[in-house]
């Protein structure tokens, strides 16, 4: 019996191995799958972006929760303004993470073809001319109102808004915004909205205790039923108020790369019509701002290395759209300066050699010539790497169009991408006398 006994707990064991050794299995087997399906899902770009917007609208729900409160909380009409503001910023905010959302999950086939670059955009020197009449303006009386204006911009569902300013009165001719909104990986088919926000500051009005006193006399002036609309109408605004500050969109514009440059310009301005006249800014039908672009493009550098350019042999790199040329490296490390340069614009002809082995043609038109750089190189692999490389230069060229050709400054470009939500970085010098005579009229050098 003990034999007998010895070989049923030697198979016992031996069973209990063989389960153990399954069981391990199949937990490294969960464990390996889990991991598949954690890379795939980082791989998987539409996911990570999903993922990337829940968390943005999860945020921009606490911050609304949070304007609230303060709204709520607010004694100061400092206070309130401001956390108006930011609940509409919020909102806003929410609705295009949401729109995008959607439409993505929708799209389930939503891919990116082929390699385009992205740009640095911002927008600064924002002002907008007033419409007071001379009476207004230059004898202080007749117009009491008083504003408090701010600006979103929207690029794709990067939103950014502008300071708070307030009071904006009859003294002043323009609005002018110290900001400026920097905006990060914004492709070359870029559509910025810029829309103008204002709240009439009612405390200004002499008709603001006007509910009260119509209140107190309505009985005497008209009958019992228009009465009764009319309190109720009143009270509705009463408690309409009692939420905070309401904001109007009182403008909007759109501007593209087209509209890009160095230099501050004039915007056309669509006007809103509001239900209250009273309440509307009096906005002019233009605008001035600085819109500038710069193609992260530029700064890409593809070395080419030890190649023979037009019979000299040489050390050369692609960068800022150019091939430019040195005779050494070391002469590149010493920060020196090329000795010969080949442009590449979007009318560039690139061409391999039919006559001679690893050999690219590079033609461009140079004052009305046609001008040839002949590159030879040591491999076909070399060439055939080079050739992709100008003609998606060549593409990006067409595709930025004239932020290609000149550089366009960003302020504090370097430090954008660190803090993407700061509106200036760097000291903006208050501006003074006023828009009408800083502004050139358009064809005064016909007359």
């Amino acid at each position: 019996m003990a034999p007998r006994r010895k070989s049923i707990g030697a198979f016992r064991g031996s069973l209990n191995g063989i389960l153990d050794k399954e069981n391990g299995y199949l937990r490294s087997l969960s464990d390996y799958q889990a991991r598949v399906r954690r890379r795939e899902s980082i791989r998987n770009c539409r996911n990570r972006a999903e993922f990337d917007l829940e968390q943005k609208i999860e945020l921009e729900i606490k911050m609304k929760e949070g304007s609230s409160r303060l709204l709520a909380a607010a004694r100061h009409p400092a206070q309130s303004l401001e956390a108006a503001r930011a609940l509409l910023t919020s909102g806003k905010r929410m609705s295009t993470y949401m729109a995008e959302l959607q439409h993505r999950r929708k799209d389930a086939s939503l891919k990116a073809s082929g390699f385009q670059s992205k740009a640095r955009l911002c927008i600064s020197d924002l002002r907008f001319p007033l419409m007071w009449r001379d009476s207004d303006h230059f004898k202080n009386r007749g117009d009491h109102r008083r504003f408090a204006v701010f600006c979103l911009a929207r690029v794709g569902t990067e939103i950014h808004d502008t300071s708070l300013l307030c009071p904006v009165d009859r003294e002043q001719t323009d609005i002018s915004f110290p900001d400026v909104l920097f905006f990060s990986d914004v492709p070359a088919e870029f559509e910025l909205t810029l829309e103008i926000y204002s709240h009439i500051l009612q405390e200004d009005l002499s008709i603001a205790s006007t509910p009260r006193r119509l209140r107190r006399t309505i009985h005497s002036s008209i009958s019992k039923t228009v009465g009764r609309k009319l309190v109720a109408s009143l009270r509705d605004e009463c408690d309409s108020s009692k939420t905070g500050p309401q904001f109007d969109l009182v403008a909007c514009t759109k501007m593209t790369l087209d509209d890009t440059g160095g230099n501050t310009r004039t915007h056309d301005l669509q006007l809103n019509n509001i239900g209250n006249k009273v309440h509307a800014l009096p906005l002019f039908g233009h605008f001035c701002c600085r819109l500038a672009v710069q193609p992260d493009y530029i700064d890409k550098e593809t070395r080419i290395g030890i190649v023979i350019i037009n019979d000299q042999r040489c050390w050369a790199r692609l960068r800022n759209f150019e091939i430019n040329a040195w005779k050494s490296k070391k002469l590149v490390d010493e920060s020196q300066e090329p000795f010969h340069t080949t442009r590449i614009n979007k009318e560039t002809l690139v061409r391999r050699s039919k006559s001679a082995n690893n050999q690219l043609r590079i033609v461009n038109c140079v004052d009305g010539f046609k001008h040839r750089d002949i590159i030879q190189f040591n491999s076909s692999e070399d060439l055939e790497r080079l050739f992709e490389q100008l003609t998606l230069c060549i593409n990006e060229h067409s595709r930025w169009k004239h932020a290609a050709v000149n550089f366009q400054r960003i302020p504090c470009a370097d430090n954008s991408n660190d803090k993407p939500n700061t509106r200036s970085c760097f000291a903006v010098n208050n501006r003074q006398g006023s828009l009408y005579d800083e502004t050139p009229l358009i064809g005064s050098n016909a007359f």
